[in-house]
């Protein structure tokens, strides 16, 4: 595969580099990065709504399902943080990331349709904001429950470098024993 495509070499340790980075951000730098990414593809899937485009449509709702599973990720990887903050960080950021991509198509809403941008957003953060409050203790536990119990992928595990060299530590004294 790298013969057919020589510029593209999985890296992983610039992967690590880039999710570091990533992992050290203040917090209202995360949840702005995040809204912004998230209203993107909500505004990417409204719009292709209001024009019918049917496969638009899935395009920018695979796009919104990636978007949440990187703040997820993100947000369990930020162990600097504590489990409830990470919860309303991530809850917080879905809620103004659908405000946000609501106002990103409201010029593109033709006349014809009877609506007012402020009970529209007004409506979406309550009914966001009721459900996060419904939402954020099974947030919370799953959250914790992660960090603690999590998986040793380099996706959810900070300490992928520690890991990596104990695994190879360890099969490599198994070699040294056959």
């Amino acid at each position: 595969m790298g013969r057919a495509f020589p510029g593209l070499v999985y890296q992983p340790i610039a992967m690590h580099r880039a999710a570091s980075r990533i992992d050290q951000l203040p917090a209202w730098a995360f949840v702005a990065i995040g809204i912004a990414l998230f209203g993107a593809a909500r505004a990417g899937r409204m719009f292709s709504l209001l024009h019918r485009n049917m496969g638009g449509m899935e395009l920018f709702g695979l796009a919104t399902m990636g978007v949440f599973l990187l703040i997820v990720i993100f947000a369990v990887r930020r162990r600097q943080v504590r489990a409830w903050r990470s919860a309303v960080h991530v809850l917080g950021t879905l809620v103004a990331g659908n405000a946000f991509g609501l106002v990103l198509v409201w010029p593109f809403i033709p006349g014809g349709y009877d609506l007012s941008l402020a009970p529209l957003l007004r409506d979406t953060m309550l009914g966001g904001l009721s459900m996060m409050v419904l939402a954020l203790p099974l947030c919370i536990l799953l959250l914790w429950l992660s960090r603690k119990y999590g998986s040793h992928s380099s996706l959810t595990e900070r300490r992928f470098r520690v890991i990596r060299e104990k695994l190879a530590k360890r099969y490599a004294g198994g070699r040294d024993a056959a």
